[in-house]
């Protein structure tokens, strides 16, 4: 982790305006290669504390499965599920440059090296950037380029029954 970049070190102001952007792929799969886990988004949406959060952005492409139980837990929790054809991080791209002058911060949820030039622009605009991301994925560079980077924990991972643990491990010890 960047020295002096955790989220500890930061002082968050109330009534900030925060937008979350979501890098889907990036954090699923680094979750469960990792950490062999489903990523908690209820408890990272939980972590924004008292700033008010004016958009909650999902990136998925349309190739990749969304179940309707997430559909419907992603509207309850106030969020926006965005299905691009292929590459999910341009769709990220244009809507955080779209939002940049009604944000003050913006949380980029993903650690993609392609995501720099994104924290420089925001930045120049006058908006607070904040990486939350698994660390074991996450650019150097772009850990030093925000203006705070949160690791994600196993505690942000959807705590799951025995039961679920070892129907799990069975169908996927069948696979080997």
């Amino acid at each position: 982790m960047a020295k002096g970049k955790s989220k500890e070190a930061t002082k968050h102001l109330l009534f900030q305006k925060v937008a979350m952007f979501i890098d889907a792929e990036n954090i699923e799969m680094s979750g469960l290669k990792h950490h062999e886990g489903r990523t908690d988004y209820k408890k990272i949406v939980e972590q924004v504390g008292d700033r008010e959060i004016i958009r909650i952005l999902y990136y998925k492409p349309v190739y990749k499965d969304i179940s309707k139980e997430f559909e419907f837990f992603w509207a309850n929790l106030g969020g926006e599920i965005r299905r691009p054809s292929k590459n999910a991080d341009t769709f990220l791209v244009i809507d955080a440059v779209t939002l940049a002058d009604k944000i003050d911060v913006a949380i980029i949820v993903g650690g993609d090296k392609d995501f720099l030039p994104l924290i420089w622009y925001l930045k120049s605009r006058g908006c607070k950037t904040e990486i939350w991301s698994w660390p074991e994925t996450t650019s150097p560079e772009v850990q030093q380029a925000a203006d705070s980077y949160f690791p994600l924990t196993k505690d942000f991972l959807v705590k799951e029954d025995s039961s679920t643990k070892k129907t799990r491990k069975k169908s996927s010890s069948k696979k080997r």
